[in-house]
């Protein structure tokens, strides 16, 4: 539900909102030039239809064709999700993300160039190295932690390594064994007597931190899938997963630099201002740990505030405008040299 979100969308002056769709017996439907969002029958929200930036909708909820109808003309996209936040699949897109086949060519082109493959990759790895080493120091210096700044500097040393790598074989190893070092911190960051942590684990996450973390990355995807078709990008070509037809690629290459600096920045934040608690989670078999319905109406509004404030740490920017920032000048750098293809 969106309830709670919308009122603090409102607080913080905030033009623009995502409306979630997740609990069952939720609709959305459209009356006169306003969303409605309902729950068994009973108004939540209504919403200027020109502040609804996109839709995110679980099985269990429901949008009326007029909606839909509307949402589509709007540009704004739908994404289907399931119990877990996963994307199964999308409906519509930006209205100015119409890709040119030129434009397609030229980041075809580029991504298969072996040195600029090699190129993107190191300096994606990089990035996401350098969000990790940032975020151990802070909490080093906050908790006046040896053994958290002893940890910095050992991720710190494959960064070193990445600047002289020209295999990328070799830089998704560095990235891989940097990412265990830097996990390894994590009981010194929250309450570990509290918390359980035996290291990242998914697919299904064990424990309730991992539960956040994954649930967390679901949502970062949407927002860099946003800013990649908000920036005239196509999402299925990238350079450091694999281009197989499975997934979209560019979306998966793009969120590494944002995982630690937004994802596990805002989870830890979250576990240790006491935003969450063990017992917000279940267990399953099949589905492993997982946020109970209310966490995950909590978790919507804490995001959603989160990632429309302004904030130092993002160049003063909101962190959903920082993402979107950012990946539009990788796209104007990647066709800089290529003005037909604007």
């Amino acid at each position: 539900m969106m309830t709670k979100m919308d009122f603090d969308r409102q607080k913080e002056g905030l033009s623009m909102c995502v409306v979630y769709l997740l609990s069952e017996q939720t609709k959305l439907r459209q009356l006169g030039g306003r969303f409605l969002l309902e729950k068994k029958g009973k108004r939540q929200a209504s919403i200027p239809m020109d502040e609804v930036e996109c839709v995110i909708q679980g099985k269990a909820a429901e949008i009326t064709t007029p909606a839909i109808y509307e949402l589509l003309a709007r540009g704004v996209c739908i994404f289907y999700v399931d119990g877990r936040g996963r994307l199964l699949g999308q409906l519509g897109q930006f209205a100015s993300s119409n890709l040119s086949w030129e434009r397609s060519r030229i980041q075809y082109e580029t991504f298969r160039d072996e040195q600029r493959q090699v190129e993107l990759t190191r300096e994606i790895v990089r990035l996401k190295i350098d969000g990790q080493i940032e975020l151990l120091r802070s909490y080093a210096k906050s908790k006046k932690d040896l053994e958290l700044a002893y940890l910095a500097d050992e991720v710190r040393k494959y960064r070193k390594k990445v600047a002289t790598s020209a295999d990328i074989e070799v830089l998704r190893g560095l990235e891989g064994m940097a990412s265990r070092r830097y996990f390894e911190a994590f009981p010194l960051i929250f309450d570990s007597k509290a918390w359980a942590w035996d290291g990242r684990n998914r697919r299904p996450p064990e424990d309730p931190v991992n539960a956040l973390l994954s649930y967390g990355y679901a949502f970062l995807e949407r927002e860099v899938r946003l800013a990649i078709l908000g920036a005239r990008l196509d999402v299925r070509m990238g350079f450091l997963h694999s281009n197989n037809g499975r997934k979209d690629s560019l979306v998966y290459d793009l969120m590494e630099p944002f995982r630690q600096l937004v994802i596990d920045r805002l989870v830890l934040k979250a576990v240790n201002r006491g935003q969450f608690h063990p017992e917000d989670f279940s267990y399953d078999d099949v589905l492993g740990c997982r946020l109970s319905e209310k966490a995950r109406e909590g978790w919507i509004s804490y995001y959603e505030v989160y990632m429309q404030r302004s904030c130092r740490e993002y160049e003063g920017l909101a962190p959903r405008e920082w993402i979107r920032s950012w990946v539009r000048q990788f796209a104007d750098a990647l066709f800089r040299n290529a003005s037909s293809a604007v």
